[in-house]
């Protein structure tokens, strides 16, 4: 007998708040804390989800640091302790500069550095929690909130005495804080919870002290008490029958058990919306918006038997506490795998503006309501936020910092040409498959015509000369939020100029030869560097700091200028230290008044920088015993993490890659592209971005698996680095008149690179003056920052020795022994849905040649590929190389990986979900771990708070989640569902738990 099946809403998931086992929970030296003691909940969670004692029912926090992921790399290139200086405050007599020295992911620091600001040296270190991230000052500038992301608490340093004086019980993962004006209140993005947490501050005896005060949940008194017309009786009497659910059954219990019956009613439901609730609809029939009696799903209740109906006083009892629950422990932020960062506000407090690391939005959280009332799509993810307020006029502006629109797309749909599936049309797209043994390109008869892109981003470039880097200004006096529930506030989603928001871009989007002009209007290009990660407003200026270019640009602010595009315009620009990730500007009439001050992540310093001179120092607040780089990992490091490389200075694998992980947007990159008639290349399909994270042990990788770490990012470096743009003079330099020592009539036809398909290579023979120049530049440019000259195929073992020298992943804040966790663990490995045979642990990912007997270890596709899946034959550098008759000298022995069958994928590894964007499966279509596990109309899928929007164009419709669990071959029109692991027979609870385990993997 079926009965009534559990559901979970996509809100709800994103704020589990399960915390892992205490590691080394070593208190400051500063701060008497009693010992730790494990204390498990009294009563289940009242929010629904499966949480941590700290916000369960009775439960009581537990100081305790996270302990790091074991480097799976048994023999990995040994490197030099770093502390790479992040978050910085400044103390309120601007007399001392606070700064945060996080540490590594395998090394996390527990310390704050503390710069005297006249003298130009260090004081001894504050010792505070685990990775210690941001600082920020409480009103009046003697205290400082320190978060720390290995720690569940925040650190309050006495900026009199530099000690820290007490700790506020938080969770793991607190980002940032922001502090009300009044210093009452502070807001603690969350990183893995995907809230802001909401912390109430006082001054007791001469000390800051704070608390997180819980929101939301679902209401245990008036659900559990034994008077008739509650919803404990209600249940208890419709539905706790001895042979119903008396007993659990299909995940639901409404037995005496108060306790039990309200952690099942509370799973069961999505809070403070009935008619999407489980609990409500498993019991309606079809014709009341329920599924209790749809005979077409395996879930139906009790065999088709409704047992309510909508004008039920009994109905209208559960319905109502529902609809008095909301979603907490804290303020909810955005779609599922959201990741709030940075925050600002605006100067009446009324808003607060919250960057996300892991959807392309700003979310607007309404201060007064105590929620997220809207959103800005920004249509990349937004790094930083700042605001900045003109007391004179009354204007203001919110400034948003991100990469740029484009993800390698087509600009705007083609159904008359691109699009068409049509041979014969003249500007008919293909496939560019090759022989596998040659790589010599098939013949057009044995390509595949492509057909409708898979999206369209607006901008004209296509793959990744589509990356660029923005900042978008958006006046807060027209912003307008929506009434009726959230919705976007703006789509500031095009490089435009406006009276309400200007969007600027990249000063060299358009410099290099092969980059398509005319696309963005030129008073728009005029961000200067790459990667900028944040921003500080003083007077009439903005600063930003480019991340990847390691500069620190001050733009003017002119909110009265008639043209809408002259909002900013570059004034200057200074020179840091390297990667830097924060900047503070002093303020007037203290002892740092007329500085600004730049933590250097990369490079160990500070850089202060005099405005009224334009003089710069540097200010070692880190480790740099050994100079920067030391080893072969860390010149792979700034390469990947840095454009100091790129040839437009604009690009980096950071740009698709940032913080290691994704973007959250599925890209159109070198294996989607397609080929006109006369060769040309073009982009119409989407790929998702893998993190970069716990890397060794998965090899090969590649969704085609034909790719090994010392392969890797090197093959995309090509893009950065592309031999064709030595046709033309670089912003770096004129190497046009450079040529190849060896005689043309002596050079051998070489194969093309594998991401350059570009005309001027089917000579083959120039391709070594244009590999020559590039030489040249990489020579300069190593001289510059590593003291000594490396040539191009130098940095194949650099960025491989980056890859594998650490995991990178972050450690796991979910209790691995909640009850929802093991029961998702045993259905993964479980013989009925298969999911542990592909992705076995500790891994999980399957690599193992014996199950697909091919080096490159893949799979036929287990989910539907679309028209321009697969399209391109994939050749890792190595192959490539010995084709043109080259021993690369680093692992000679690999002969190189070619793809062997298009539309063949290898299992990815599902470790550090947790902390991933959710672009998932190969070609990034699924946007919850939901769509990835069900099947389509599965009962479990939820909706979205903000309907996902992808280069404009709304992807769901009604802003419901799709299941793919799905294939659909080319040709045929019907599913064959449970392709990807067997999920149409789990009931809507057993999803909840697998989602609930995934989420647990480290």
């Amino acid at each position: 007998m079926r009965s009534l099946t559990t559901t979970l809403c996509l809100f709800l998931l994103t704020s589990c708040s399960e915390t892992a086992p205490p590691v080394s929970a070593v208190p400051s030296p500063d701060v008497e804390v009693a010992a730790p003691t494990v204390v498990l909940p009294t009563l289940p969670s009242r929010y629904g989800v499966p949480t941590s004692a700290r916000w369960a029912i009775g439960g009581k926090w537990v100081r305790r640091d996270l302990t790091v992921v074991a480097n799976p790399n048994p023999n990995p290139e040994p490197q030099p302790h770093r502390d790479h200086p992040q978050g910085m405050a400044l103390s309120g007599d601007g007399g001392k500069l606070y700064v945060a020295l996080p540490g590594t992911e395998a090394e996390p620091g527990n310390e704050v550095a503390v710069v005297r600001v006249a003298a130009g040296d260090t004081r001894p270190r504050i010792r505070v929690g685990s990775r210690p991230w941001s600082i920020t000052m409480h009103p009046g500038g003697r205290f400082a909130l320190v978060t720390n992301l290995y720690s569940n608490y925040v650190s309050v340093i006495d900026t009199r005495t530099d000690r820290v004086v007490s700790e506020i019980p938080a969770d793991f993962y607190c980002h940032t804080a922001w502090i009300s004006r009044d210093g009452a209140r502070a807001y603690l993005s969350n990183r893995y919870l995907g809230q802001l947490l909401v912390a109430q501050l006082s001054l007791e005896d001469d000390v800051l002290k704070g608390e997180v005060v819980p929101r939301g949940g679902f209401d245990g008194a008036s659900f559990a008490n034994a008077d008739p017309g509650t919803p404990a009786e209600v249940l208890r009497r419709r539905c706790g029958g001895a042979y119903c659910h008396g007993s659990e059954r299909s995940g639901f219990y409404a037995g005496p058990n108060g306790p039990r019956a309200l952690a099942s009613a509370a799973a069961n439901s999505v809070a403070g919306r009935p008619d999407e609730s489980l609990l409500l609809r498993a019991v309606l029939p079809v014709s009341d918006a329920g599924i209790a009696d749809d005979r077409t799903i395996p879930n139906n209740h009790n065999g088709g038997r409704a047992v309510l109906r909508p004008d039920d006083p009994d109905y209208a009892v559960l319905a109502d506490w529902i609809a008095t629950a909301r979603i907490g422990p804290g303020i909810p932020i955005g779609n599922p795998g959201s990741r709030p960062a940075a925050m600002a506000a605006d100067a009446e407090e009324r808003f607060l503006y919250v960057a996300n690391y892991g959807v392309p939005d700003v979310g607007v959280v309404d201060l007064e309501k105590g929620e997220e009332v809207s959103a800005i799509h920004v249509q990349n993810l937004p790094l930083s936020t700042s605001t900045w307020h003109d007391p004179a006029t009354g204007a203001q502006r919110l400034f948003i910092l991100s990469g740029g629109l484009g993800f390698g797309a087509p600009s705007e749909r083609d159904p008359y040409g691109g699009e068409t599936v049509d041979r014969d049309h003249p500007v008919a797209q293909f496939s560019v498959l090759r022989d596998p043994a040659t790589a010599k390109l098939l013949p057009l008869k044995r390509q595949r015509v492509l057909g409708p892109f898979e999206a369209v981003d607006g901008t004209a470039a296509f793959k990744m000369r589509d990356i660029q880097n923005d900042i978008t200004a958006v006046d807060l006096r027209r912003l307008r939020v929506p009434e009726g529930g959230p919705d976007y506030a703006l789509l500031a989603n095009r490089y435009e100029a406006h009276d309400s928001w200007v969007r600027y871009t990249s000063d060299s989007a358009e410099a290099m030869a092969n980059d398509i002009r005319g696309d963005i209007p030129p008073d728009l290009m005029r961000v200067v560097g790459a990667q900028p990660m944040a921003a500080a407003t003083a007077g009439d200026s903005l600063y930003v700091v480019s991340y990847g270019t390691f500069e620190l640009v001050r733009y003017r602010i002119d909110a009265g200028a008639r043209e809408p595009s002259d909002l900013l315009t570059p004034v200057a620009v200074y020179e840091t230290g390297l990667g830097p990730r924060d900047v503070v500007v002093g303020r007037s009439g203290t002892a740092a008044d007329g500085l600004v001050f730049v933590s250097n992540s990369l490079g160990e310093t500070v850089t202060v920088v005099a405005l009224a001179t334009g003089a710069t120092t540097e200010i070692v607040v880190g480790d740099l015993s050994l100079p920067v780089p030391a080893t072969n990992a860390e010149r792979g490091e700034l390469f990947v993490h840095t454009s100091i490389f790129s040839v437009d200075q604009d690009t980096a694998c950071l740009s698709c890659h940032p913080f290691d992980s994704g973007d959250g947007r599925s890209w159109g990159a070198g294996q989607v592209i397609g080929q006109l008639r006369d060769g040309q290349m073009v982009s119409g399909g989407l790929l998702a971005i893998p993190q970069m994270r716990g890397l060794f042990p998965i090899q090969p990788f590649y969704f085609e698996g034909t790719h090994t770490c010392f392969d890797g990012q090197f093959d995309d470096a090509r893009e950065h680095v592309a031999a064709i743009d030595f046709v033309q003079a670089l912003p770096g330099g004129d190497l046009t008149s450079l040529t190849h020592p060896v005689a043309p009539d002596e050079r051998r036809i070489m194969h093309e690179e594998l991401q350059e398909k570009v005309s001027v290579h089917d000579e083959g023979k120039r391709a070594w003056d244009l590999d020559e120049r590039r030489d040249e530049w990489m020579r300069r440019q190593t001289m510059r920052y590593f003291g000594k000259a490396f040539v191009f195929s130098d940095f194949q073992r650099f960025i491989g020795e980056f890859q594998a020298a650490e995991a990178r992943l972050l450690p796991n804040p979910y209790d691995q022994n909640n009850e929802a966790v093991l029961r998702g663990r045993a259905l993964f490995n479980g013989t009925a849905t298969g999911c542990g045979t592909c992705h076995p642990p500790p891994s999980f990912a399957s690599k193992a040649q014996s199950l697909t007997h091919n080096r490159e270890a893949t799979l036929p596709s287990l989910v539907t590929m679309t028209r321009r899946d697969g399209t391109y034959t994939l050749m890792s550098p190595s192959f490539t190389d010995r084709l043109n008759g080259r021993t690369p000298d680093v692992q000679p022995w690999e002969e190189g990986r070619v793809e062997q069958e298009e539309g063949r994928f290898t299992t990815f590894q599902l470790r550090g979900l947790f902390d991933r964007p959710r672009s998932l499966l190969h070609h990034g279509r699924a946007i919850s771990l939901r769509e990835v596990l069900c099947t389509p109309d599965h009962e479990a899928l939820g909706v979205f708070k903000f309907a996902p929007l992808r280069g404009g164009e709304r992807i769901r419709p009604g802003g419901r989640e799709k299941g793919f669990n799905e294939t659909r071959r080319r040709g045929e029109g019907r599913y064959i569902v449970d392709t990807h692991g067997g999920t149409s027979h789990l009931n809507a609870h057993e999803i909840q738990d697998l989602v609930a385990m995934l989420l647990a993997i480290e």
